[in-house]
Formats: C-alpha cells, sequence, structure tokens
C-alpha cells in the first residue's frame, strides 16, 4: 500500500494505491496518526480510485477512523471506490456510512463553506 498526502485546510486526501487489507494497514494507519497530529485536520478523504479490494480489517479500519474524526466532529468521505469497493460496501450495508464522491475535484468543492 502507498499514500500520498494532499492537504485542504481542514481536510486530507490521502490517495491510496493497493489492496487496503490486514496486511498494508500499518503503512494507511502511520499516514492517518501523522496528518491527526495537526489539530486543525477535522475530515479525512479517501482516494480508493487505485484500490481493487478491502478486507473486513480494512472496513473495520475505516469504521475506526470515522469514530476518530467524529471526536473532532469530522469524517471520513471516499473518492472514486471502483466497482468492486462499492459492492463489498454494499454487501457488508456499509455504503450509508460513508459520503462518497465522484472525483477529487468534486470532493474538495464539498468541502468548501
Amino acid at each position: 500500500m502507498n499514500v500520498a498526502v494532499e492537504s485542504y485546510g481542514h481536510a486530507v486526501i490521502l490517495n491510496l494505491k493497493g489492496e487496503l487489507t490486514e496486511d498494508s494497514l500499518a503503512v494507511l494507519q502511520k499516514a492517518v496518526d501523522h496528518e491527526l497530529e495537526s489539530k486543525e485536520v477535522i475530515d479525512l478523504l479517501l482516494n480508493l480510485e487505485k484500490v481493487p479490494f478491502i478486507d473486513s480489517a480494512g472496513l473495520e479500519c475505516l469504521l475506526d477512523l470515522q469514530d476518530r474524526l467524529a471526536e473532532r466532529l469530522g469524517q471520513v468521505k471516499l473518492i472514486m471506490p471502483d466497482e468492486n469497493v462499492r459492492k463489498i460496501l454494499e454487501i457488508t450495508r456499509l455504503e450509508s456510512s460513508f459520503e462518497t464522491f465522484k472525483d477529487v475535484p468534486e470532493a474538495v468543492r464539498a468541502l468548501q463553506p
């Protein structure tokens, strides 16, 4: 798993590449912990365009992130989940737990007050 970070004030986009599985969660957790050290970060946007698969540990991680950000009055938002990831979210009934955007510009516009 590779993680590239883009900052937009109180929001951070994490561009993920690779499967989001138990084996790769440490990389994501490290990047998230680093970004959340900043007190101003409220929302995390995960660009899933290059994430072909999420296992149960990955889903649990997303839900844990959602809880962590709720404490800051923020959210985890998903950008461009592919067909497989959408289906996994649908099967696990988690699709309504995360706001989803079709592309990065749409997600960034949604952050504007």
